[in-house]
């Protein structure tokens, strides 16, 4: 006696089944977190950049708190005397 029709290859056709739900369900969560959470976070790393100014940042650092960089321009030219290298003037 013959299996049912049902029953010939339904192994292989739940197989390819789950294959593409995996598949899409991959391709939706990776367009999902990545314009949920990847691209909108680019966009305010880019919006930052448009207006940071790196310069004076580090002068505002070494202005308010004294040793708390040791590349400050007042740092590095104290550490200098002490080892006794010469210091260029500070302009």
């Amino acid at each position: 006696m013959a299996p049912p029709h049902l029953m010939r290859n339904m192994i292989h056709a739940y197989a390819k089944k789950g294959i593409a739900i995996g598949l899409l369900s991959g391709i939706s969560a990776t367009t999902f977190f990545y314009f949920g959470y990847v691209k909108p976070r680019h966009d305010k790393y880019e919006e930052f950049f448009k207006t940071y100014d790196p310069y004076t940042r580090m002068r505002e650092i070494c202005a308010s708190n004294k040793g708390y960089m040791h590349t400050c321009p007042q740092e590095l030219a104290k550490l200098y005397e002490e080892k006794g290298k010469e210091v260029a003037p500070l302009e």
